[in-house]
C-alpha cells in the first residue's frame, strides 16, 4: 500500500512549489506521475512506494487549460473571460512555461522532487502550513466514494427497484428493531465509536485503560434514552470521585508553596513553550518542525469527521478540547516537559473526557464546568493536589487557546505521541487526538480565540472575587469546611502545646544518688527550654515525658473530620 511522503510548501505571489521527499526510488519521466485534476487536486505517484494526493485552497493552471488557450491562440480567438471577473483585467494568454513542471534533486534528503505550479490568479494563500487541510477529500470525491459503496441493489418481489424513500423506511425499521434488543453506548469525538473497549473488558484490561467501569455496557436498565444514560454514568463518575477524595492528602499540600517541594518549585517556574512562541511565529507559515509536518500530513487519513456540524457540535467538541488541554498541560508542567512513562495515566486521569468517555451538552455544560472538573480531579488523582497549581494550569489552557490553533495543534501532537507509546492508552488517539487534530485546522482561528477570551473573563473574575466560577465552593469537595476544621484544630494543639510549655518553665535542682550529679533545667526570657541534660550526657525524661501524648495537627483534624462525617 503506498504511502504519504514527508512533503512542505513554499509559496510566491505567482507560483506553489511542492517538495515531497521521496529517498530511494528511480526517478525518470515514465516513473514519476503527476496531475493536476480541475485545478485543485494534485496527484503525485512514485511507484511503488509513495503516493501523495493535495487539495489546494484554490485554483492552478494545468494542462487542460494550457491546451485551451494554445488552441484559442491558433484559431484567432482570445480566451474567454470568466464570469465575476473585472472589466479591466486583460486575461492573458497561456503556453507551454505555465505547465506544471519537475524537478529532481538526487543530493538533498537522498532525493527531492520539486513540483512547480502556477497560480491560477496572483496571492498569497493561508493556511499551507496545515497540511491535515490540504489532505481532506474533495466533495467530489466524497460523492464517488459514497456511489462506489451502494454495491448491492434492492428489488422488491416483482423485480423493481425500491424507491429511495422506501429503502430508507425499511433500513430506518431495521436500526430500531436491533437497538431495541440491545443498547449501544457511543463515544469518541461527535460519538463515531462503539463497542471499543467490549473485549477488553472481557479480558480485565479495560479498568487499566480508563476509569469507567465496563463502557460499553448500559449503567441503566437499558431502556432510558442516550442523554439519560450519559447523566448516569456523570453521576457514577462523581460518585467516584467523592469517594477516592483523600482530605489528608490534600491538605498535605495545602501549603506545599512554602514547603520547598522540588516538582512544585519547577512546575510553577517553568516557561512552557506556548509562553515562548512569538507573534510573527504565529502569523508565519514556518510554525511547525519538520517531523510535526511529517505527522501532521499522516494523520488526516485516519480521520472522518462530519461535515455540516451544528453549534451545539462545534461547541461540544471545543469543551471536549478544553477538557484534554488541561490534562495536557498538567502533565507537561509537572514532568517540565519531558513525559515518563506515567503520561499516559496522568492526562487520561484527569481529563473526564478520557477516564470516562465524557460527552459535553452545551449549553448545559458550560466553560467554567468543564475547568471545575478538571481542577477537582487534579485534588484527587495526581501526584502534587494542589489548588494553586490547579489554576496555574487552567491558565495556560487559557494561554495555548488564545494564542491560536497553531498552539493547539502543537499540543495535541505531543500528545499524540505520549498516547501512541502507551500500551493501555493508544487507542485514545484513535477516539479523540487524532480526529481533534484533523478537526481543529477546519476551524475558523476566531472560534478558537473566543474559547480562550471566555476562559479568561473567568480566571479574571476569579482573580477579583466577583462572580467566581471557579472557586473552591465549586468543585463539591467541602474544601472550605476542610480547611477552616483544619486550621481551628490547629490553633487549637497550639494553644495546648505553649501551656504546657509555660507550665514546665521553672528552674529545679534534684539530687540523683545513682547517677551522682544534679540534674539542671534552665530557661531563656521567653520561657523556651535552652538546656536539659545531666553530667554523663543522657537526655532527662523529663524532656521525653514533656513529648509524650503530643501528636500533630494533621492528625486530630482527621480524627474529628472523621467523627463529623460518621455523625452526619
Amino acid at each position: 500500500m503506498p504511502i504519504t511522503p514527508r512533503y512542505s510548501l513554499i509559496q510566491t505571489p505567482t507560483h506553489l512549489h511542492i517538495e515531497v521527499s521521496i529517498p530511494h526510488v528511480r526517478v525518470s519521466t515514465s516513473t514519476i506521475d503527476l496531475r493536476v485534476v480541475d485545478g485543485t487536486e494534485v496527484n503525485l505517484y512514485a511507484p511503488p512506494t509513495y503516493l501523495l494526493r493535495l487539495t489546494l485552497p484554490d485554483r492552478v493552471i494545468d494542462e487542460d487549460a494550457v491546451e485551451d488557450s494554445l488552441s484559442c491562440s491558433a484559431i484567432g480567438f482570445s480566451p474567454i473571460q470568466e464570469e465575476g471577473t473585472q472589466s479591466n483585467e486583460v486575461q492573458r494568454l497561456l503556453t507551454k512555461e505555465d505547465l506544471p513542471k519537475l524537478q529532481y534533486n538526487p543530493e538533498k534528503n537522498h532525493g527531492t522532487l520539486v513540483v512547480i505550479l502556477r497560480k491560477e490568479e496572483e496571492g498569497i494563500w493561508p493556511d499551507l502550513d496545515l497540511l491535515g487541510r490540504l489532505q481532506q477529500p474533495t466533495q467530489k470525491m466524497q460523492m464517488k466514494t459514497a456511489s462506489k459503496k451502494l454495491l448491492v441493489q434492492e428489488i422488491d418481489e416483482n423485480g423493481e427497484e425500491l424507491k429511495n424513500n422506501e429503502i430508507n423506511q425499511a433500513h430506518h425499521e431495521v436500526m430500531e428493531e436491533c437497538m431495541s434488543v440491545q443498547k449501544t453506548i457511543s463515544y469518541g469525538l461527535f460519538k463515531k465509536y462503539s463497542n471499543v473497549f467490549r473485549d477488553y473488558a472481557r479480558a480485565g484490561l479495560a479498568n487499566e485503560m480508563l476509569e469507567c467501569p465496563n463502557p460499553d455496557e448500559a449503567i441503566g436498565n437499558g431502556e432510558e434514552s442516550t442523554e439519560l444514560e450519559e447523566q448516569y454514568r456523570r453521576e457514577l463518575r462523581r460518585q467516584t470521585e467523592n469517594e477516592k477524595f483523600d482530605a489528608g492528602r490534600y491538605l498535605n499540600d495545602l501549603d506545599i508553596a512554602n514547603e520547598g517541594d522540588m516538582i512544585f518549585d519547577s512546575a510553577i517556574m517553568m516557561k512552557p513553550h506556548w509562553m515562548k512562541i512569538s507573534k510573527s511565529e504565529l502569523s508565519g507559515e514556518s510554525f511547525f518542525t519538520s517531523d510535526e509536518s511529517h505527522l501532521l500530513a499522516e494523520l488526516p487519513r485516519q480521520t472522518n469527521f462530519p461535515t455540516n456540524l451544528s453549534a451545539e457540535q462545534k461547541k461540544s467538541a471545543l469543551l471536549c478540547l478544553l477538557d484534554i488541554l488541561f490534562a495536557y498541560a498538567y502533565d507537561h508542567r509537572t514532568t517540565d516537559g519531558d513525559p515518563t512513562v506515567e503520561s499516559s495515566w496522568t492526562v487520561m486521569i484527569l481529563s473526564p473526557t478520557l477516564s470516562w468517555l465524557e460527552c459535553y451538552n452545551p449549553p448545559y455544560d458550560t466553560i467554567a464546568d468543564v475547568i471545575c472538573w478538571n481542577i477537582r480531579r487534579s485534588l484527587i488523582y495526581p501526584y502534587l493536589r494542589s489548588y494553586e497549581l490547579a489554576k496555574r494550569i487552567a491558565e495556560d489552557v487559557c494561554e495555548i487557546m488564545r494564542r491560536g490553533r497553531r498552539t493547539v495543534i502543537r499540543c495535541l501532537l505531543q500528545m499524540h505521541k505520549i498516547m501512541e507509546k502507551s500500551e493501555s492508552h493508544y487507542l485514545f488517539n484513535k477516539l479523540y487526538i487524532d480526529p481533534l487534530i484533523g478537526w481543529i485546522q477546519q476551524c475558523d482561528e476566531d472560534e478558537v480565540h473566543q474559547v480562550g477570551d471566555e476562559l479568561e473573563r473567568l480566571l479574571r473574575a476569579k482573580a477579583s472575587n466577583s462572580a467566581d466560577a471557579l472557586g473552591k465552593q465549586h468543585l463539591d469537595l467541602d474544601l472550605e469546611d476542610i480547611e477552616r476544621r483544619f486550621f481551628e484544630s490547629d490553633d487549637e494543639t497550639g494553644t495546648c502545646s505553649s501551656d504546657d510549655e509555660n507550665s514546665s518553665s521553672t528552674v529545679d535542682y534534684e539530687s540523683d544518688d545513682e547517677s551522682g550529679g544534679d540534674t539542671e533545667i534552665t530557661t531563656d526570657e521567653e520561657g523556651q527550654t535552652k538546656r536539659f541534660t545531666n553530667e554523663d550526657g543522657r537526655q532527662s525524661s523529663a524532656l521525653l515525658d514533656e513529648n509524650i501524648g503530643q501528636e500533630g495537627s494533621l492528625i486530630h483534624v482527621m480524627q474529628n473530620l472523621t467523627v463529623h462525617k460518621d455523625d452526619s
